[in-house]
């Protein structure tokens, strides 16, 4: 059973009673400093952020929360301002109402040079299918907040999951719901500004079949302008005797697990070319988190499930406990991009399990990413389902090996639990979120970590 993203439905399925965090290393490894930038309320300051944090270039930190108590439950955008001696203090800068201006933002923000912030919600809007929404500074210090485009729900899309890129002043997202094709299974959409009029343009819709459905992650746009993504649901292949996902002569056919798509852009006709498939098996199924544009134009991301479902049966949910992946681009005269697993997720302790959130890359190759679950054998964060709250971990590539080790487990409290991924900042330290866990009620955190 395939989890599905949905606005806040996640942090209030939880179950978020939590106790104290637990700091996992090999024998003779450098101990991680792990500190708590602050701990949200869902009072006026939100709640059960679902998503990373994004920097500006003045040291500021950029999220969202999906609830908030002081706009009803509608979620907030919240800033994160760097104070000498090492403290950070937390604004927010936005409360959604829940109605035209938007509802439960699920999704990272893009910054700008000059601190404009861009944004989606999952729902609220003009017509109740979500937003595309910007928030600006103004010379008093406010904060204002603009949407750009509300999503009707039919053949424009419905319901963004995913945040926005921006390129050259366009903005280009996904809808994980509507499309032209009349199944609801999501939009590719790009966004453009002519005399502060935004007009949005549908790319591509998902039928659902062979070409995937229900996109849930970022876009990310290549150098040559393509746009790679992922869906969360679709796709469609058959196999002959490809061990070890078919070891027969008769052929195996695999659906629904997501793929890995490029869209190309030639005299305004956008195109998409599924690159990879996945079969739910060894090779990853479900991935939901953001694409990264590696060197040599290799693409690395993250699946929910698929693996080794015989050592990760958590949760009656037999499909694995979700992989780390690349997917390179044909060599020579090919014109076929080859996957291949860096590490699969066991689930047992210490490892984790369901890599969730967007990863992040350093100069030297290394990727840190989070876990949704595993790491400690706890049930503090889901009631339920799934063992343990979450694991930060670092996977190193050396002479084409890579090796997988972590940094830290999540117990839920004081520094939360379920971490929503990383991002790197140019000292080489470490920030996100958790949607649950803290010490102020359990409505998540921002935490620094310096590996």
């Amino acid at each position: 059973m395939p989890k599905i993203l949905q606005s806040i439905a996640i942090a209030r399925w939880l179950g978020i009673l939590v106790l104290a965090l637990v700091i996992v290393l090999p024998c003779g490894a450098a101990t991680p400093a792990l500190k708590t930038l602050y701990n949200f309320t869902d009072l006026s300051d939100g709640g059960f952020p679902e998503a990373g944090l994004v920097m500006a270039s003045n040291g500021a930190m950029y999220g969202t929360t999906s609830s908030s108590a002081s706009g009803s439950g509608w979620g907030s955008v919240f800033q994160m301002i760097p104070v000498k001696g090492g403290t950070w203090t937390q604004k927010t800068l936005y409360d959604f109402t829940g109605g035209a201006d938007g509802a439960n933002p699920i999704a990272d923000l893009v910054v700008t040079s000059n601190n404009v912030l861009y944004g989606t919600t999952y729902g609220g809007g003009k017509y109740g299918y979500g937003t595309v929404f910007q928030i600006a500074p103004t010379k008093t210090g406010t904060w204002v907040q603009k949407v750009l485009y509300s999503f009707a729900g039919g053949s424009d899309g419905a319901n963004p999951a995913a945040g926005v890129a921006l390129l050259n002043g366009t903005l280009y997202g996904t809808t994980y719901n509507g499309g032209s094709a009349g199944m609801g299974m999501g939009t590719v959409f790009q966004l453009t500004s002519s005399l502060g009029v935004w007009t949005e343009t549908v790319l591509y819709s998902f039928m659902g079949g062979v070409d995937g459905a229900n996109p849930l992650a970022d876009l990310v746009i290549g150098t040559n302008g393509a746009l790679y993504g992922t869906t969360f649901q679709g796709g469609s292949v058959t196999i002959t005797n490809q061990p070890p996902s078919c070891t027969t002569t008769s052929p195996c056919t695999y659906q629904n697990w997501g793929t890995v798509f490029e869209l190309t852009n030639a005299r305004g006709t956008w195109t998409e070319n599924v690159l990879y498939t996945f079969l739910g098996g060894s090779d990853g199924g479900n991935p939901e988190s953001a694409l990264i544009l590696g060197p040599g134009g290799v693409l690395y991301g993250s699946t929910f499930w698929g693996g080794t479902p015989t050592s990760c049966a958590e949760g009656d949910y037999p499909q694995g406990c979700g992989v780390i992946y690349q997917v390179a681009p044909p060599t020579g005269t090919g014109t076929t991009w080859t996957q291949t697993v860096l590490h699969t997720f066991t689930g047992q302790k210490l490892d984790g399990a369901h890599p969730y959130g967007n990863m992040a890359l350093s100069t030297a190759g290394t990727l840190f990413g989070t876990t949704y679950s595993g790491g400690q054998n706890v049930d503090t964060c889901f009631s339920d389902s799934f063992t343990g709250c979450g694991t930060v971990f670092t996977l190193r590539n050396s002479g084409g090996t890579w090796t997988k080790s972590n940094l830290m487990s999540f117990t839920g409290s004081p520094s939360g639990g379920t971490p929503n991924g990383v991002i790197l900042a140019n000292g080489g330290d470490l920030y996100g979120t958790t949607i649950v866990g803290g010490n102020a009620g359990g409505y998540g955190t921002v935490f620094q970590m310096i590996p």
